[in-house]
């Protein structure tokens, strides 16, 4: 049997009554908590910032660009420059001419010789040996300086070295008096000699040198007539020679000439000098045979000596002599030729046939083909003209240059609109026209 409560005899609970659903839910009838206040942050330092955190934005963004804009202003400052491209006056030309040119450099073209030398040596078989006595020989230049009147010397005149030793012409010759160019400066009269030692051995094979007459001692013409010597005195020997098949001694002379003759071409081509003009057909060779010496076993070594001499020309002074002889206005304006290989070069009959070029007092030759001209202006001059001048006056500028076709300037940084202040900033690149 269940039992049954009466409501005086419920006992309240210890427990806090739970509010209604309603009350909960934040029902308007609900009575409403006290909210407490937000928890404001504590300021921060600002540690040297300037402004408020809304503007330092715009400030930061504002000094990093006018950082920039200083380091670019620096850094065109540092690698600003200037390049000029031109486009100088070309012309091509034919020339087809023969040319007679001389070391002297008083009128037409000239030329300078360019010398190298080889030695090499070669073992042949001797059929036994022999004494021999040879007299060194040579070529001298006899000079005038004492009279505008002609000067003989009869057949073995001596002409003495630095050394004291003695050589006499071969044949009488006759002195040309002295002259005077257009300018009136004094020529001596001169004329070539062939001279022999006066005593046989190899002390007499000398190099170049200059030579007095004892003959004229003592008299006013002493010091005023003189000889010269360009190239060695050779043949000088005595002593014992080997005896060699001539077959033999040709085949081995040749080989070692063709060898010594590659060397030197080598280099030639190593010790090229600039600033002139070579050409390759105007090679010659001059020989030498030196004493030869015992090998042993019933052989001997033969040397021989090759001489490479090839005429050198300026390539200005060259350059200039093609355009005189195809430019019927020329005005000896400086030009340099380019593609000069396309040009060739013979020697005339009369120098092809002269064993030393070194030797002659000029030489001939025909020059034939196609080239061409280049104008030439003076860098220098007109880098100091550009010096800090406003773009707008370039063409200003290269009217006083009338080797140079057209030009076109790049100046950097872009924004410039004059050259810079400082000449080495300019530079130049020169364009020929196809």
């Amino acid at each position: 049997m269940s039992q049954k409560w009466n409501l005086g005899d419920i006992k309240p609970s210890d427990r806090k009554p739970r509010r209604p659903r309603s009350m909960r839910e934040g029902s308007m009838a609900a009575p409403q908590r006290a909210e407490r206040p937000a928890r404001q942050p504590k300021p921060r330092p600002t540690y040297g910032r300037i402004g408020s955190g809304k503007n330092r934005t715009p400030l930061f963004v504002g000094g990093v660009a006018v950082l920039i804009i200083v380091v670019a202003v620096l850094i065109a400052g540092a690698l600003g420059g200037a390049t000029v491209q031109i486009t100088p006056k070309t012309q091509d030309v034919t020339i087809d001419t023969a040319v007679t040119a001389s070391p002297d450099t008083a009128g037409g073209l000239s030329y300078e010789l360019l010398t190298l030398e080889a030695e090499g040596e070669r073992q042949v078989s001797v059929s036994g040996s022999e004494e021999v006595s040879e007299q060194a020989t040579g070529t001298i230049t006899i000079y005038n300086e004492y009279s505008t009147s002609v000067q003989r010397l009869i057949k073995n005149t001596r002409f003495e070295s630095p050394e004291g030793l003695i050589y006499r012409i071969q044949e009488s010759v006759v002195v040309p008096g002295i002259t005077k160019d257009s300018e009136g400066n004094t020529i001596a009269g001169s004329i070539e000699a062939e001279v022999f030692a006066d005593a046989p051995g190899e002390a007499y094979n000398i190099g170049p040198s200059r030579f007095t007459i004892p003959g004229l001692e003592g008299s006013d013409q002493y010091d005023r007539m003189y000889a010269e010597s360009t190239n060695a005195f050779t043949g000088g020997f005595e002593g014992e020679q080997y005896l060699i098949d001539g077959g033999d001694l040709t085949t081995a002379q040749t080989a070692l000439h063709g060898e010594l003759e590659e060397a030197l071409r080598v280099r030639l081509e190593e010790e090229r000098p600039l600033g002139f003009t070579l050409f390759d057909d105007a090679v010659t060779f001059a020989y030498d045979t030196l004493p030869s010496a015992d090998a042993g076993e019933g052989k001997a070594t033969i040397r021989e000596r090759v001489r490479l001499v090839v005429p050198l020309f300026k390539d200005e002074s060259f350059a200039q002599f093609v355009a005189q002889n195809t430019i019927a206005d020329y005005k000896d304006e400086p030009v340099l030729l380019q593609n000069i290989d396309s040009l060739s070069f013979t020697y005339g009959e009369d120098t092809a046939q002269v064993a030393d070029i070194s030797t002659a007092a000029s030489i001939s030759f025909t020059l034939a083909g196609k080239a061409t001209l280049i104008w030439q202006f003076d860098e220098a001059a007109l880098r100091e003209d550009l010096t800090g001048v406003s773009r707008a006056l370039l063409l200003s500028v290269l009217s006083e240059y009338p080797a140079i076709l057209r030009a076109e300037a790049k100046i950097h940084p872009f924004w410039r609109k004059s050259f810079p202040d400082n000449s080495d900033d300019i530079t130049f690149e020169t364009t020929i026209p196809e």
